[in-house]
């Protein structure tokens, strides 16, 4: 029988990342050993390892009615489970902008040096896809070359226009490039959503989306042509989509 327990992450406006925790997903939980403001710091990361605050640990982020409604400081949870060489996977149950609940299960661990070696081990093959996915991009620019060459008379290369899909770290499609033919799909963001966003797909695959006007600056600093997404809803696109550049877990420039 493990004891679970309740705590509240704060500081998340000091730490951007580019995957956001939403309710339900699992943290990871780490003694913070090194930090100069406080001894007992609990660092709290997302499942892709980048930080996003810490366990609250003084009257100032802990009220009286947090503590009431259950959760405990950074100081107690270390005083109730056992940080040494270990790292724990809590889950949030209530998210909101300036802080995350959490309910901490001290059975769900894991010895620190072991998840080191997984990682190096993921980065490792990380690196071998990286490179086979160099290459596939490669030929797949050659195909295009080739396929341009062969449909001048019907698509000329001046006709084609350019757009540009990003946030292809999100989704599985980059994975599955030239197995299927591209489209371009105007579809809810999520299941049940009311919002729609338009996406580049590889058969039923989403490789990235078209960039909203919050990523117009990234566009412009990374050089790629920029049309605001939400400006292109509803309109019919003609021809083949064929990917010019394509930059892994970042954005593609495609024509049409």
């Amino acid at each position: 029988m493990y004891f679970v327990y309740q705590a509240k992450v704060v500081g998340l406006q000091f730490h951007k990342v580019e995957n956001v925790v939403e309710q339900g997903d699992y943290v990871i939980l780490k003694a913070d050993e090194s930090n100069e403001f406080d001894s007992d710091a609990i660092a709290v990361y997302n499942g892709e390892r980048e930080l996003i605050g810490y366990i609250a640990n003084s009257e100032k982020t802990l009220s009286p009615n947090n503590i009431k409604n259950g959760n405990i400081s950074a100081t107690e949870l270390k005083g109730n489970i056992d940080f040494s060489n270990r790292e724990y996977y809590a889950e949030a149950i209530r998210v909101y902008n300036s802080c995350i609940y959490l309910e901490v299960n001290e059975g769900k661990w894991s010895n620190i040096q072991s998840v080191k070696e997984e990682i190096s081990e993921i980065e490792a093959l990380q690196n071998e896809v990286n490179e086979l996915k160099a290459i596939v991009c490669e030929l797949q620019s050659q195909v295009a070359d080739l396929t341009n060459a062969f449909d001048i008379k019907e698509d000329s290369p001046n006709d084609r226009v350019k757009y540009s899909v990003v946030g292809l770290s999100h989704f599985d499609g980059q994975n599955h490039l030239g197995y299927d033919d591209l489209s371009i799909v105007e579809e809810p963001i999520f299941e049940n959503a009311k919002g729609t966003a338009l996406y580049l797909k590889s058969g039923d695959y989403r490789v990235g989306v078209f960039p909203s006007v919050k990523k117009k600056e990234y566009c412009e600093e990374h050089g790629i042509p920029y049309v605001d997404g939400s400006s292109l809803k509803g309109k019919v696109f003609k021809g083949k989509v064929i990917i010019e550049q394509i930059v892994y877990n970042e954005y593609a420039v495609i024509s049409i």
